[in-house]
């Protein structure tokens, strides 16, 4: 049996980013699916990393709220 090496800082911050990205893309996933105006922004904007109008601010914060409710009852085995 081979011990495996501690990532690299690099490796840790790559995976970060990729799961970063991840959830930035689910979340304008799931604003569309539901009709919102929801982008990804470009370019490190330094207003964040996603643009929704405001009129839909709300809605897609419940919409997280509840896919991140549901995804922690199906991983749990709730149902």
């Amino acid at each position: 049996m081979s011990e495996q090496k501690p990532k690299s800082s690099a490796q840790k911050a790559i995976e970060s980013y990729i799961e970063h990205e991840k959830i930035v893309s689910g979340v304008v996933k799931i604003g569309r699916l539901h009709g919102l105006d929801v982008e990804p922004t470009d370019k490190n904007s330094g207003k964040g990393d996603i643009r929704v109008t405001k009129s839909d601010q709300d809605k897609l914060l419940y919409l997280i709220d509840k896919t991140v409710e549901i995804n922690r009852h199906e991983n749990n085995g709730i149902r």
